[in-house]
């Protein structure tokens, strides 16, 4: 009997001498395809922080539509929407969007590794609660004397505007190579943003104690507002732009890179 070619007769694939692998030649591009195309981590994540983000200034703005008339958005402050109908809850609403929102940023930079020490987790931890207890308790109605809800309404929101420039600067500090622009972004905008805050309770508090305002007291805070949930957005690009495998080299580069030099690939610095 005449032997068959062994081309013909050996039905597994050439494996490659230097791994052993029966695979075949287009395994490789095969899975890198696969690869290529599956979403990463951080895009999804990216999502997630854009849509909270987003969903966050729709209970804002349905409350100034159902408090249109009501309330003065020039003078009034935006915690006097929990007096008209569906205004607390939309106020309790938002306010738990942004608590949930700073929790998923705070995941992110640890798991990346752009993070580190207890001070960032803690700072946004307060903001977190600091911005649900701003929606549990509502403040006093006009022209009514403090109460126990009213003062933890307010010291609340005061703190939140507090402890944010401190997620900030701390998670620029640790990004000691930057990718990106946002790192030293971020670093000015906590600065400006903390030295706002200093100077608008500087000037707020003493007239507050003597039953007195700022004049478009309403207006300074919803842009105060407009500017946290933008700070926050900040953090979210910073994250997204300065993770590791994000980039040039791809997930896969970095996570080869850091295995060679011996490190782990969440850190950078």
């Amino acid at each position: 009997m005449v032997p068959m070619p062994a081309v013909l007769s050996d039905p597994v694939s050439p494996s490659d001498p230097s791994t052993g692998s029966t695979a075949g030649p287009f395994a490789g591009s095969i899975s890198g395809s696969i690869a290529a195309t599956a979403p990463p981590a951080d895009a999804r994540n990216a999502t997630i922080v854009g849509r909270v983000g987003a969903a966050a200034l729709v209970p804002m703005i349905a409350a100034h539509v159902v408090g249109a008339g009501v309330v003065d958005p020039v003078v009034d402050p935006i915690s006097w929407y929990a007096f008209v109908p569906w205004g607390g809850e939309l106020i309790l609403v938002g306010g738990l969007l942004l608590a949930f929102l700073g929790l998923v940023l705070t995941v992110r930079m640890y798991r990346c590794g752009l993070a580190s020490g207890p001070v960032p987790a803690a700072a946004m931890v307060v903001y977190a609660v600091a911005m649900v207890l701003v929606g549990v308790f509502p403040t006093d109605p006009p022209e009514m004397g403090a109460t126990l809800s009213a003062t933890i309404h307010r010291v609340s929101a005061a703190t939140a505007f507090v402890v944010l420039p401190l997620v900030g600067l701390s998670l620029a500090r640790t990004i000691v190579r930057p990718l990106t622009p946002f790192p030293r972004l971020l670093r000015s905008s906590a600065y400006v943003l903390g030295a706002l805050v200093g100077a608008f309770l500087a000037i707020h508090l003493p007239l507050a104690m003597v039953g007195s305002g700022i004049v478009a007291f309403g207006l300074l805070e919803r842009i105060g507002f407009i500017i946290m949930i933008g700070f926050l957005f900040l953090i979210g690009a910073t994250i997204d732009g300065e993770a590791p495998g994000v980039g040039a080299g791809g997930p896969l580069a970095a996570g080869t890179l850091a295995a060679e030099i011996g490190v782990s690939p969440a850190r950078r610095a």
